[in-house]
């Protein structure tokens, strides 16, 4: 099945559609990182230039952030934190030369801020005979914790499939009766559709209109017209990146929005996108992964001291990444080792606290489960562009999350 890259935030293309024993397959033997006397150390494989640089930059930053604090706290389980970076061109042949020779010269064993999907999969099926964990915080495509799974692959964000249901969950509560669909035509936007459309008719909604646009589109001239004479009075839009900015431009231009009473989107809008669309994304709604204003203690903490270094408040982009790094660190205090098959095993079904409250990690496909939300673009004090998301819906993970896919293999 090919699914590309589902999720890298609303300023590039990425978008961002399963729990249970050990996970799929088995490791490698030995190893340590730096061995159970020496340093952590973290190899980073993220792009630094190009679309997707900024996004590489924030995992950079995040983990080393969370590098700093630990070590500044006398390291992790006693050992310190040691994080070295090699940018990658984002092609997965790349992105796994860059893994191994980070393994071979510096002795790292748990790699991070791997961007895209095909660069985690590929990754993915390498894992256990370089006796690596990989902790993903950026790509959420389905079929890494399915055919694809690895016995040494952990995921801090949630899956593509959790963030759909999230959305679908609030949809019965959402103004607007006769909703249109504008999707990207590759498939992510079709899987989304189907899933509206199916969420759609049992909160008692009616879908009038769907059209896919291919990736890249600059002009929505055509579509807006047809949007526009649907009769819908509501909008799901999966589109981003780009072409989210384009389609929310050209439809403020020809007064698209002040027909519908509800735009919601998947993935369209999100913090980095704020400065440049401003006002006229007040009021859309969209799925949000990571709730900055939440009120639990290691949130608040992480927020003021994020805040307090960089001059704003962490987006999902670094949230996620954090997230991803309290798993290791969790995992190697659990397992009282830096050994990765002793850390593998003793987070497989971890519960503890973190920035996103309490989670866990699913023993089968090491996914971490979490809430979704979804959120609405308010005006915000100090917020990016002025604005920020007031959280309208929290959806737990044991609904968000689907069942362990069978072609995930213990």
């Amino acid at each position: 099945m090919n699914r590309k890259h589902l999720r890298i935030g609303g300023t590039v293309a990425a978008l961002t559609l399963a729990l249970g024993a050990t996970a799929c397959g088995s490791g490698g033997s030995g190893g340590s990182s730096g061995g159970d006397h020496g340093p952590i150390t973290v190899a980073l494989v993220p792009p630094l230039s190009g679309a997707l640089g900024e996004f590489g930059k924030d995992t950079v930053r995040a983990w080393q952030f969370a590098a700093d604090e630990a070590n500044a706290r006398g390291g992790v389980d006693g050992h310190p934190v040691k994080i070295v970076t090699s940018a990658t061109d984002g092609s997965p042949s790349t992105t796994v030369r860059l893994a191994r020779q980070a393994l071979s010269k510096h002795g790292a064993h748990f790699l991070g801020a791997v961007m895209t999907g095909p660069e985690n999969s590929a990754l993915q099926k390498q894992l256990p005979a370089m006796n690596a964990l990989l902790f993903n915080a950026t790509a959420n495509d389905d079929v890494l914790g399915e055919a694809e799974c690895s016995p040494n692959a952990f995921r801090a964000v949630q899956s593509a499939q959790m963030d759909m249901n999230g959305i679908v969950n609030t949809l019965k509560s959402l103004p607007g009766k006769r909703w249109a669909i504008q999707a990207v035509d590759y498939s992510i936007g079709h899987s989304a559709a189907d899933a509206f459309k199916a969420a759609a008719a049992k909160a008692g909604k009616q879908v009038v209109f769907t059209q896919f646009t291919p990736l890249g589109t600059t002009d929505f001239g055509s579509q807006i017209t047809k949007l526009k004479n649907s009769g819908a009075d509501a909008l799901f839009s999966v589109t981003f990146g780009a072409d989210a900015v384009a389609l929310i431009n050209q439809g403020a231009q020809f007064k698209l929005f002040d027909t519908l009473k509800t735009v919601l989107g998947f993935n369209q809008v999100s913090e980095p996108l704020f400065p440049a669309l401003k006002d006229k994304i007040l009021g859309f709604y969209n799925q949000v992964n990571y709730d900055v204003d939440a009120t639990n203690k290691d949130n608040q903490a992480f927020v003021a001291a994020w805040t307090k270094k960089y001059g704003s408040a962490p987006y999902y982009v670094p949230a996620d990444t954090y997230l991803a790094a309290q798993m290791l660190f969790e995992g190697i205090e659990r397992a009282h080792s830096t050994d990765p098959n002793k850390v593998r095993e003793a987070l497989s079904g971890a519960s503890y606290d973190s920035i996103a409250g309490t989670v866990t990690v699913r023993p089968r496909d090491h996914q971490l489960l979490r809430s979704s939300y979804v959120g609405q673009v308010v005006k915000k004090a100090g917020g990016p562009g002025g604005l920020g998301f007031k959280i309208v819906a929290e959806t737990p993970a044991r609904i968000t999350t689907p069942a362990v896919s069978p072609e995930c293999r213990a």
